[in-house]
């Protein structure tokens, strides 16, 4: 009778014990998740870029620096204020080319910047191009490409239609002037625009993945930041 007085005793205290760590470790958990906050993936963010960007002279692994124009809110609470240094680096370029093919590069956005100093880790891509310091809108293709613009189809057409009228003054068949004039824009289009961004230029990143960060390391004052320095090029 002792014994099992014993057991029975022992199993209430092990039941006690098991039910006080859970209960632990659900306070610790919900005291992290008010202390932190998760940036879901496809969120988009506004910028200012410091870095001037071509497809002719850029080169993958360039640093491309830019800041925060807006806040980052989740559940109506800002957790990313704005001014926020955003960094990334030139992932692919292919320089513009004869026959009208425009250049390309792609902008790989991998780390912002805390108020505390502390850099978190992101991957973001470019979604479009709000202004260009420079003049002109790039194109911005589906998979996040900067795109520089080929010839276009008013050029295009002066190629082909200049042979075919010719042809047709000399007496030559439509058919064969229109395949000389297919000829001649392959061969004589211009060469494609150059996929270019001004420093000062206004663009926009989409969250690429979730990320979680500590409201604390947001909440920081830290001395105010001298401007990024745009690399030379």
């Amino acid at each position: 009778m002792k014994r099992q007085r014993w057991l029975l005793l022992f199993l209430c205290l092990a039941v006690g014990l098991v039910s006080a760590i859970a209960h632990a470790q659900d306070e610790t958990m919900a005291t992290a998740d008010e202390n932190e906050a998760v940036i879901p993936e496809g969120t988009e963010f506004k910028l200012q870029l410091h870095t001037t960007l071509n497809s002719k002279s850029s080169k993958p692994g360039d640093r491309v620096l830019t800041t925060l124009l807006d806040p980052v809110a989740v559940e109506d609470q800002d957790v990313l204020p704005k001014g926020l240094r955003i960094d990334g680096h030139v992932g692919e370029v292919k320089e513009a080319g004869h026959r009208g093919k425009g250049g390309f590069l792609t902008i790989v956005f991998d780390t912002v910047e805390l108020p505390n100093g502390e850099k978190l880790a992101i991957l973001g891509s470019l979604t479009e191009v709000f202004s260009n310091a420079g003049g002109g809108t790039p194109d911005v293709g589906p998979e996040g490409e900067l795109k520089g613009h080929g010839a276009s189809k008013k050029e295009q057409a002066a190629l082909v239609v200049a042979p075919a009228a010719v042809g047709a003054a000399a007496g030559i068949g439509p058919g064969i002037a229109l395949a000389a004039g297919g000829i001649a824009a392959a061969y004589f289009l211009p060469r494609g625009k150059q996929a270019a961004l001004e420093a000062g230029s206004l663009v926009g990143m989409r969250l690429d993945r979730d990320v979680t960060v500590a409201l604390a390391a947001t909440n920081a004052k830290p001395d105010s930041p001298a401007p990024p320095k745009t690399p030379q090029p």
